[in-house]
């Protein structure tokens, strides 16, 4: 969070001597680079039975006076000698500071409500003994300009919760600027990498080594001696493989409004949670922000639930997770099984309208109690996402897909070789290694999509809860997406080649706002795309889409852009015919000898060849076969596909192969003639007649 601290800058008078100070009563205008002493001046002690007032005042009425000791040594003791120095121009005035004995270097400065600017200063000193004094600089100084310093930009951008996410070894480019209120005449610009690093300048890079969580801060210093500066912060997450979690970047309420909804005209309210630090300080919280790698994990990052403490369901899994003795839940009590109560719950209830037709979000469920065994046959904590409607018709969401049956342990786990067996097997992600990544819990299942149709404007309440089951041990998790909770306007993930979902060129793609009731204008790449004005756009270009749009009288915004890429069309080349000579009809044919005829030009590293029985085959990419091949007829054809390395876009073509038998050739009678007159031994002889 950025913070501006108010600094003063001094001002210097300029004279040709020094016009310095001994303690005495009076008042003195004074500035820099005069000097305050004790009574005995520079080089001497004060004296004994003081009781002297002097007050100090700038030479300009928007001026304000500092006092800079260099030291200060007066009798302490029980009966000390004593300075008191007065926020004004007489005793009256606010009590700034009382010092004694042997203090040192300190500063002493009139504050903002002290209109004349000047400090006065008591002196008391009793009858027994006298000391060194003091020694102080008189300053005169103004109120610093404001500043504002702004962190622009990063290479790689920050995600949509403002974090920025690489890997060790990755170099991130930082862009920075600040505004000043008067003058940025010899302004200097500084960052602190948080890694122990500096740099200077308004932009900068730098590579970070190793794992860990980096506050990079940038200041913005004007040229006031007295260094009057602002800062902005971003912070780094440098990620090995173990999901991170941070439970002081975002309050519950930015969790919910920045990092979970993505929405431009989200309307969410009555933020309220629950868990175990909210009941008792000394307790764990349940609640916490994730970031990840996105390839150890399936998110990148959100909003994660747990019924302990949730700072620990980062990784390595180097411990068992059984935290947390506070309450349950009521609601958590109906999902099981009659008897049982729950404990340790966790959480963050909100009001919400939709402004499209339907809900969604992103999901999965992990858990201690996945323990390749037993376990899984008989205990489950439970989660559920309660959605409630304006008439308090109540339902889960945190359900098996296709199904009213909620998602458990016992309800999702692989076959281990006990008598339940396995349950809903697909659903089931994987098991986390003894010290292993990329969590703490045990075990996870795969994502899940929560998913709701709503009606456009009406409010809803919707209750995200999490607790242990029957007792406090072997706490679960649930982490949802940042982002996924769609209330209408998202555009969803970028479909890139990069991401693995780009589709091929000639597909069409769906963007859809789901906002229907709203007037939009749709872009692509920063153009309007005329007649487009529905919810719906259908992409059949690269470029980068959005949508502006307005609900009168509701809200008005837009979607964030969505980069959308297609794949290249591979072309399947005309292959020869591949014919042999047979004694039998059956032979061996190497099929990968059309290769390079198929490919053509095209790279054999980006696109494979594969070859098939039929053409439904080789489009479904089902039954390649294997060469060299044995033909079952001749000749047969076969059918090539040429597809590119992720097997999305391809093409087919087909040629034949024949195992010919080999010709049987009859006796045939000569052909003899008479020579002619010429008796020249040539003559024409119709070979055709021994064909038949």
């Amino acid at each position: 969070m950025k913070k501006t601290l108010l600094f003063f800058t001094l001002l210097f008078s300029i004279f040709s001597f020094s016009q310095d100070i001994n303690m005495e009563p009076g008042v003195f205008m004074r500035c820099g680079p005069d000097m305050f002493y004790d009574s005995g001046s520079q080089f001497g002690g004060y004296g004994n039975d003081e009781n002297i007032v002097t007050t100090i005042c700038p030479l300009n009425s928007d001026q304000f006076t500092i006092l800079n000791f260099n030291f200060f040594f007066t009798e302490g003791g029980p009966d000390p000698d004593v300075m008191n120095i007065y926020d004004g121009d007489d005793t009256t005035a606010p009590l700034l500071g009382t010092y004694s004995g042997p203090v040192g270097a300190f500063s002493v400065s009139a504050t903002g409500a002290n209109t004349s600017g000047c400090l006065t200063v008591e002196f008391i000193s009793n009858s027994t003994q006298s000391v060194d004094g003091w020694e102080a600089e008189i300053l005169c100084a103004t109120a610093c300009q404001d500043i504002d310093a702004s962190f622009d930009s990063s290479s790689p951008e920050p995600n949509g919760a403002g974090v920025i996410g690489i890997l060790p070894g990755d170099t991130v480019d930082f862009s920075g600027s600040a505004l000043f209120q008067s003058d940025d005449t010899g302004a200097t610009y500084s960052w602190d990498f948080g890694d122990g690093d500096t740099a200077t300048g308004t932009d900068v890079s730098h590579t970070f080594l190793t794992s860990g969580t980096y506050t990079v801060t940038f200041t913005a210093t004007d040229s006031n001696p007295q260094g009057c500066f602002d800062s902005d912060t971003v912070t780094v997450f440098v990620l090995g493989p173990n999901l991170v979690v941070d439970q002081d970047m975002f309050t519950v309420e930015e969790l919910i409004e920045d990092v979970l909804v993505d929405s431009p005209c989200a309307s969410v309210s009555n933020i309220i949670y629950s868990t175990g630090s909210t009941i008792n300080p000394s307790l764990p919280s349940g609640i916490g922000y994730f970031f990840s790698d996105g390839v150890n994990f399936e998110f990148e990052d959100g909003l994660v639930l747990t019924s302990g403490d949730a700072s620990r369901a980062g990784g390595p899994n180097g411990a068992t997770l059984s935290d947390g003795s506070w309450a349950g839940d009521p609601d958590i009590d109906l999902l099981l099984d009659p008897g049982d109560t729950s404990n340790d719950a966790t959480y963050i209830q909100f009001n919400f309208i939709p402004r499209g037709n339907e809900i969604t979000f992103d999901f999965l469920m992990a858990s201690e109690e996945y323990d390749m065994g037993g376990y899984e046959c008989s205990y489950s904590d439970a989660f559920a996402f309660l959605l409630t409607d304006s008439a308090g018709n109540e339902t889960n969401l945190a359900v098996i897909p296709g199904t009213t049956t909620p998602i458990l342990v016992t309800n999702i786990h692989p076959d281990n070789g006990e008598s339940c067996g396995g349950a809903n097997v697909r659903y089931f992600d994987s098991y986390t290694p003894d010290f292993g990544a990329p969590i703490s819990f045990d075990g996870r299942t795969v994502p899940f999509t929560a998913h709701a149709n709503v009606t456009p404007n009406e409010e809803y309440t919707i209750k995200l809860v999490i607790a242990d089951a029957r007792d406090s041990s072997y706490d679960s998790g649930v982490f949802i997406k940042a982002g996924s909770f769609n209330l209408g306007g998202n555009l969803g993930d970028d479909i890139t080649i990069a991401a693995g979902n780009a589709q091929c060129e000639g597909s069409e793609v769906i963007l859809d706002t789901d906002i229907e009731l709203a007037n939009h204008v749709w872009y692509k790449d920063g153009v309007v795309i005329p007649g487009e004005t529905t919810a719906i756009l259908t992409v059949t270009e690269p470029g980068v889409y959005y949508a502006e749009f307005d609900i009168e009288s509701v809200c008005s915004g837009s979607s964030d852009p969505i980069v959308i890429e297609f794949r290249d069309n591979p072309t399947a080349n005309e292959a020869p015919n591949m014919v042999v000579c047979s004694e039998t009809g059956v032979e061996e044919f190497d099929l990968t000898q059309n290769d390079d005829d198929i490919l053509g030009v095209q790279s054999a590293t980006d696109y494979a060849v594969t070859y098939h029985l039929t053409e439904q085959d080789a489009i479904d990419n089902v039954g390649a076969l294997v060469s060299p091949y044995t033909n079952v007829t001749s000749p047969q054809v076969i059918w090539a596909r040429l597809a590119d390395v992720t097997q999305t876009c391809s093409d087919v073509t087909s040629f034949s192969i024949s195992a010919a038998l080999a010709p049987t050739i009859n006796a045939v009678s000569n052909l003899e003639l008479c020579d002619d007159d010429s008796n020249d031994g040539i003559g024409e002889f119709m070979l055709s007649d021994q064909t038949a």
